[in-house]
């Protein structure tokens, strides 16, 4: 700028611009020019302090990587690397993935290497919110060169764990059970603990298997989901403490679906209380009332002790010694022995049994395994209860008649009506796909006992039922039972354990299905009844409804029965109507 310029522009009368430039200090008064001179002094301290800091970072810098260079391999995230899990898959009989391994991260330390312990187990409670203080304090002073810290992260707390950038915090190979159905086969299917080894159900009993090769099982998993919703729905409905329900194939032993309820979630630490994991199909074992008739009915017709056209007078009841042995809502009149079931006479099947006698009584029940425990491959497996020695007499054998004084699982019992059906095999019940594992099946009654009792028990589902029914056309047979629940020793009145057991289709059998509700209670609906035909019974039809058209079954033509089993249910029907 040009001096004329600037006295145009800058001008102030009095005062006066120095030939050379712009001295602005020349141009203010004296109080402005102590103001700009104390400004700028201070930016000089300012320039100098940051050059001070610059300083003392380079140089820390330069310790760092310089003075004190520790060289290091670097190391990829172990999620990056070559991962091979060792637990294999488990699969249901087609394929869909029941239980799985994820790859995940755990966190460990060498205790050793770290200097300043109070101050990284502060970071890492920071990072980690689930763990305490004095627990991680206690691993990083201790004198081990490893320990875990933590296993298998979430993606958000390994997150917060690499933020603390720590060289001392090793991520290590870890691996995860999941189970993709949720508490759907919560029981059958079992836990794993921490280091991914089985400790119940089939995780446990296939430990070896399962390092090696996927594990496909016998088990349907829609088969299972209407199971489990039909159980469920009766459980509410009835008010239920609990129940179970089992589905299996007649022909091969192979179990298709097996609930007990209460359940849990097998994917939540520490869910469900000791009632929800108890396995009620295999590890509970239970008295099941009228159902034990079925066999022994077919326990005197294999020993030709009865026809199924003999009679027996029902309308007195009988005492053995100070025991009354009596009808619920009995018929008071002279029955033949599939009326005897039809109607689940007491006094007829304690009858039959005084003609055959206890002994022949006891050695049938022995040849479907009611003594020992069942032969299967999963830990909770229950030990039967029966009667020894000189104590099998005459009060216990009429007992064990119609369904007191034996306990058994309910797996027992569903495998010996499949015997009892399926033309007399007995195959030992199994979770894997394609049989039982190379445990021999063994004939247990006569293919022609097996015919009588599959016509007997389609007459005790069949007489009275509606034709608007569901399961009609299906050809259903099973037989209903209830038992009074035990407490503190003794029997409580009103307190029942219902059960149905059932097969389908009885001119071709297939497949078998049993039902036990935990004290159903007595509702309007019911008529203020809650014996096993007013709450078992409909669920297991429910089940069957469901799944016999997923399985292939359609309905046929009206099966033909023999002329005792059309002369019962006429005989039935005369009386009714009385």
């Amino acid at each position: 700028m040009s001096l004329r310029r600037a006295k145009e522009t800058f001008y102030y009368p009095g005062v006066e611009i120095p030939q050379r430039g712009l001295d602005r200090y020349r141009c203010l008064d004296a109080a402005t020019k102590g103001v700009l001179q104390t400004a700028r002094r201070r930016i000089w301290f300012i320039m100098a302090a940051l050059i001070v800091c610059f300083g003392v970072i380079i140089g820390r810098l330069f310790q760092l990587t310089i003075v004190n260079y520790q060289p290091r391999d670097f190391k990829p995230s172990v999620l990056r690397t070559e991962y091979t899990l060792i637990r294999k898959n488990i699969t249901d009989r087609n394929g869909i993935v029941l239980a799985t391994s994820l790859p995940t991260v755990d966190l460990s330390v060498n205790p050793r290497k770290i200097k300043n312990p109070a101050e990284v187990a502060k970071q890492l409670v920071k990072a980690l919110p689930d763990l305490t203080y004095e627990d991680v304090y206690g691993k990083l002073t201790s004198n081990a060169g490893f320990k875990y810290i933590k296993r298998n992260l979430t993606p958000r707390e390994r997150r917060n764990v690499i933020w603390l950038g720590n060289q001392y915090l090793q991520e290590t190979k870890g691996e995860k059970r999941a189970y993709p159905q949720g508490s759907l086969f919560a029981h059958v299917l079992g836990a794993v603990d921490i280091d991914n080894v089985g400790i119940a159900g089939l995780e446990k009993s296939y430990e070896e298997e399962l390092r090696s090769e996927d594990l496909q099982l016998s088990l349907d998993t829609s088969v299972q989901e209407m199971t489990r919703q039909a159980l469920q729905r009766g459980i509410d409905k009835f008010k239920a403490d609990g129940g179970l329900g089992i589905v299996t194939d007649v022909r091969s032993g192979e179990i298709l679906a097996m609930v007990s309820l209460p359940d849990y979630d097998p994917n939540l630490p520490g869910a469900g209380d000791t009632k929800a994991r108890f396995n009620k199909a295999t590890l509970g074992t239970y008295e099941f009332g009228s159902v034990f008739k079925l066999f022994n009915t077919a326990m005197a017709l294999e020993n030709n002790v009865i026809r199924p056209t003999d009679t027996f007078d029902v309308s007195e009841e009988i005492k053995i010694g100070r025991k009354v042995i009596e009808d619920y809502r009995g018929q008071n009149r002279v029955l033949t022995i599939p009326e005897i079931l039809m109607h689940s006479s007491n006094i007829g099947s304690v009858r039959i049994v005084m003609k055959a006698g206890w002994q022949k009584q006891k050695d049938f029940l022995g040849r479907f395994g009611f003594y020992d425990r069942l032969p299967i491959r999963i830990p909770e497996r229950g030990t039967t209860q029966y009667p020894t020695g000189a104590k099998w007499a005459d009060i216990t054998s009429a007992n064990i008649a119609y369904g007191y004084g034996v306990s058994i699982t309910p797996l027992h019992l569903i495998a010996g009506v499949g015997a009892l059906v399926n033309g007399g095999y007995y195959r030992v019940p199994t979770f894997i796909k394609g049989g039982n594992e190379g445990k021999p099946e063994y004939q247990v009654l006569s293919a022609k006992t097996s015919e009588m009792m599959r016509h007997m028990m389609w007459a005790v589902i069949n007489w009275d039922i509606r034709d608007t029914s569901p399961v009609v056309g299906y050809a259903v047979g099973g037989k209903t039972g209830s038992a009074n629940l035990l407490e503190d020793g003794k029997y409580v009145e009103g307190r029942l354990r219902t059960t149905f057991v059932g097969a389908f289709p009885m001119d071709e059998p297939r497949y078998a299905v049993m039902v036990t509700l935990e004290n159903p209670k007595k509702i309007k609906e019911t008529w203020m009844f809650n014996a096993a035909g007013w709450n078992a019974k409909p669920v297991g039809l429910d089940i069957i409804a469901q799944i016999a058209p997923y399985l292939g079954v359609t309905p046929r033509e009206k099966w033909e029965q023999p002329a005792y089993i059309r002369r019962a249910i006429e005989s039935t029907f005369e009386h009714k109507k009385r």
